[in-house]
């Protein structure tokens, strides 16, 4: 068998119930190839499940921002944090970030013992310098040999997105990250080439196959592709704060789902990999 050179890659494993289950049937059903975890929300039913799939890549989701009510209870985080907030907290509420961050290694570590460690961040919070200095500051400590690296390269847009109010919205995020790795000096990342803001929501076969073939043009051989294909039920409101609830509820995750499940799709990602084996 080929050694697979992309990532199909879905996020937010373990954040519920019907988030996990959902991305579980892409994972053995549908294209998904990867996957990112989440260890500080739910009990280790579907962990236990995902463990056994020895083929998916595997990284730990680092949250910093995504709680419940209930959840800001059980922990010592500072509330409402978001990604804006997170670069200017104080030194002392550092402080209980990294402890939070050492306690979801620990989790993740419990759960999957995995030989080495890779890591990403819920909304990119990863790529924050001072977060990102930390963790490769324990990078050897915790055996860390990969994170991903947001620096998302631009592509033309298509004529659509010139229309499209979440198109800007996602190319703002992209150009702040990208100013906050330049910021810290280009720090060296191993990590797969990276594409998931630009279109974060907005995924499609057109936008997944614009992908393939700009990082075909550009000859980049080792690669990932984010979508978000775990939706949550309507019975799951009361584990997430209304604007996050409303996103994993959204339409647009349930459409991302259905990409899962894309020959066309398939064929492409079957495609890539073929090229440059």
């Amino acid at each position: 068998m080929s050694k697979k050179k992309i990532y199909f890659h879905a996020d937010d494993f373990g954040r519920s119930i019907e988030v996990s289950k959902n991305i579980m049937k892409c994972l053995i059903k549908g294209n998904l190839n990867s996957v990112s975890i989440m260890v500080n929300h739910q009990n280790n039913k579907y962990h236990n499940k995902l463990k056994k799939l020895k083929k998916v890549n595997k990284r730990l989701h680092l949250n910093l921002t995504d709680f419940s009510n209930k959840d800001f209870k059980n922990n010592s985080l500072p509330n409402n944090l978001n990604f804006i907030k997170l670069i200017f907290l104080s030194d002392q509420e550092k402080k209980k970030i990294y402890r939070e961050i050492e306690l979801q290694i620990r989790k993740y570590k419990k759960i999957y013992k995995p030989k080495i460690l890779k890591i990403d961040g819920h909304e990119h919070v990863h790529m924050i310098p001072w977060i990102l200095r930390y963790l490769q500051k324990i990078k050897n400590k915790q055996n860390i040999k990969e994170f991903r690296n947001s620096n998302e390269s631009l592509m033309v847009p298509r004529f659509s997105d010139l229309f499209s109010f979440r198109y800007y919205r996602n190319i703002a995020a992209c150009i702040l990250v990208k100013f906050l790795y330049y910021f810290q000096g280009s720090p060296k990342i191993i990590a797969p080439k990276f594409s998931g803001i630009i279109y974060s929501g907005i995924q499609s076969e057109e936008t997944i196959n614009n992908t393939l073939n700009f990082f075909k043009k550009n000859n980049y051989k080792y690669c990932e592709i984010l979508i978000h294909p775990g939706y949550a039920s309507l019975k799951e409101s009361s584990k997430f704060h209304k604007n996050y609830f409303n996103f994993y509820n959204s339409k647009n995750r349930k459409k991302e789902f259905n990409l899962c499940f894309s020959r066309e799709i398939n064929n492409e990602l079957k495609s890539f990999n073929l090229n440059y084996d």
